[in-house]
C-alpha cells in the first residue's frame, strides 16, 4: 500500500513527527498525520462503511456482484465493497469491527450480524476459498 498513517501520540514532538513523515516520503509512502485514536483514518472511515455495505445487501435484497459493481462504477471504487471484504477476510474484519466498536461504541463499528454467521461457518474469503463469491 502506498499509504503510510504518521500517528501522532500524546508526547510525541512536532520534530519527531515530521521527521517520520519526511522519512515515509523518502521510501515512496504517501505519508499522512493523525492523531493517535481507534482505528486511525482509514480504518476509522473504511470499517463502518463496509459494514454499512453488508447491512444494504441484506436489507434491499441486492446481489453481491451487484453491489460490487454499483460502487465500483457509481461511487468509483476501484474493487467492490464485499471482493475486498472478501480479500481481507471476514476473520481480520471482525476482529477490526468489534475491537473499533469496544472502543467508541458507535453502532456502524460492530459487525453485521451477516459477518458473524460467516465467520463462525469458517466462510473468511479468499483464504478458505468461500466468502461473498466462491473462490478455487
Amino acid at each position: 500500500m502506498p499509504l503510510v498513517e504518521i500517528v501522532r501520540a500524546e508526547r510525541t514532538a512536532e520534530d519527531v513527527l515530521d521527521a517520520t513523515f519526511a522519512f515515509g516520503a523518502k521510501l515512496g509512502k504517501t505519508p499522512i498525520r493523525c492523531n493517535d485514536t481507534p482505528g486511525f483514518v482509514v480504518n476509522r472511515v473504511l470499517i463502518p462503511l463496509l459494514n454499512d455495505c453488508v447491512r444494504v445487501l441484506d436489507e434491499t435484497g441486492v446481489s453481491p456482484e451487484d453491489l460490487d459493481k454499483g460502487m465500483k462504477h457509481g461511487a468509483g471504487w476501484p474493487m467492490g465493497p464485499l471482493a475486498l471484504l472478501d480479500l481481507v477476510g471476514a476473520d481480520v474484519h471482525v476482529h477490526a469491527s468489534e475491537a473499533l466498536y469496544e472502543k467508541l461504541r458507535e453502532p456502524r463499528m460492530a459487525p453485521p450480524a451477516r459477518l458473524v454467521r460467516m465467520l463462525k461457518a469458517g466462510k473468511l474469503g479468499r483464504k478458505t476459498g468461500e466468502g461473498f463469491y466462491r473462490y478455487s
